[in-house]
């Protein structure tokens, strides 16, 4: 596998957050994830998104029996038969409480305002990340993020613009730089458009954007918006 597999590293991501993620399989991808600065990011990514569950979650205290058994097989003699079923037993609930969170993991929605649907990280050549993009076609918003290494020369500025499958650039807004953060509101037809082609493309354009409503500088960047 290579570290750059995007959909194949996401679901490697999510499995190792969650802690399905075993064995030798968990140390190659910690390799991985020490070489590769995009896998450290979708690591990052479904921390952030697995968080809300932390918070929504009742603490529960254990069984005082449980800690009992765990005191046993740590510091005692080896126990009795009856013991050994009830420690049996304990491992078997603790397994099926994972595989009922997991469960509820794939199957339960993110809380409201977590809830997100297609992302993209804007990277630069040497795989720094300039920009991440967040897309909800529930309330038709687009959330585009710079972080601090992006800036334009003076009298510049960078603009987004959507591919459509047509092939015309539709210019959706002028991009922030140095870590700020702008939150626009797509039209039907941007939404509709956006979800078909997935495609988006930064050009280098003149104070304010383009002048013509089409692509004047250069394209220096493009990326795909992914579903989360």
């Amino acid at each position: 596998m290579k570290p750059d597999h995007f959909e194949r590293n996401q679901a490697l991501a999510s499995e190792y957050v969650v802690g399905t993620l075993q064995g030798a399989a968990r140390k190659r991808f910690e390799h991985w994830m020490m070489e590769s600065p995009r896998l450290r990011r979708q690591v990052w990514y479904w921390e952030r998104r697995l968080e809300p569950f932390n918070n929504s979650l009742p603490k529960t205290e254990p069984p005082a029996q449980l800690w009992d058994q765990i005191e046993q097989r740590l510091f005692s003699e080896p126990a009795p038969l009856a013991d050994k079923r009830g420690v049996g037993f304990w491992r078997w609930s603790a397994l099926l409480a994972m595989a009922s969170l997991l469960i509820m993991l794939v199957w339960t929605p993110l809380p409201e305002q977590g809830r997100q649907g297609l992302v993209a990280v804007v990277q630069s050549e040497q795989a720094q990340p300039l920009w991440v993009m967040n897309a909800s076609a529930g309330d038709q918003h687009l959330t585009l993020k710079a972080l601090p290494p992006v800036s334009a020369e003076a009298g510049q500025d960078y603009e987004l613009w959507l591919l459509p499958e047509s092939g015309v650039p539709v210019s959706l807004t002028v991009l922030p730089t140095e870590g700020a953060e702008l939150r626009i509101t797509l039209s039907n037809e941007q939404v509709r458009e956006l979800l078909k082609s997935r495609s988006l493309a930064i050009s280098l354009e003149p104070k304010g954007g383009s002048p013509t409503g089409q692509p004047t500088g250069p394209v220096v960047y493009q990326t795909q918006l992914v579903d989360m």
